[in-house]
């Protein structure tokens, strides 16, 4: 499995994650209730796409090299779908986020949802890894 300190690292990982998503939807709540234009909406939310999916890449290739194999598919899903996303992206476009496709309401629509998935899978994953992280605290103790 893993020892206490992977899981401190996945534990800091996850709450960044978690801190990134949350960033996120105040950014596309601000967006729905006019507080910010789009243009700085997108640029807040595109700022934050590649960091987060080679974040999230690096940590699931240490469970690959850890045998972490359970926490790897679970992980599996999620990095397919920012590949898949971020190649979307046509080259027209200023990220993933786009100011001239923001505003329509099927798409903000479509990013929110996005987000609230993003939102319970980081926060799954952080009840996962502090259960990890305490039975690998109990088995370092015997």
């Amino acid at each position: 499995m893993g020892g206490p300190v992977f899981f401190i690292f996945q534990l800091v990982e996850s709450a960044v994650q978690l801190f990134i998503t949350i960033y996120s939807i105040i950014t596309l709540s601000d967006i729905e209730c006019d507080y910010i234009n789009a243009q700085e909406c997108c640029k807040r939310l595109n700022q934050f796409v590649l960091p987060e999916m080679v974040l999230h890449t690096f940590f699931s290739v240490l469970f690959l090299f850890s045998g972490n194999w359970l926490l790897l598919t679970l992980h599996l899903p999620l990095i397919v779908w920012h590949v898949v996303r971020y190649q979307k992206v046509s080259s027209g476009r200023l990220g993933v986020y786009d100011p001239t496709e923001i505003h329509n309401r099927a798409n903000l629509r479509q990013f929110q949802r996005e987000v609230y998935a993003k939102l319970g899978f980081h926060l799954i994953t952080f009840f996962i890894y502090i259960y990890c992280l305490i039975i690998a605290l109990i088995g370092a103790t015997e």
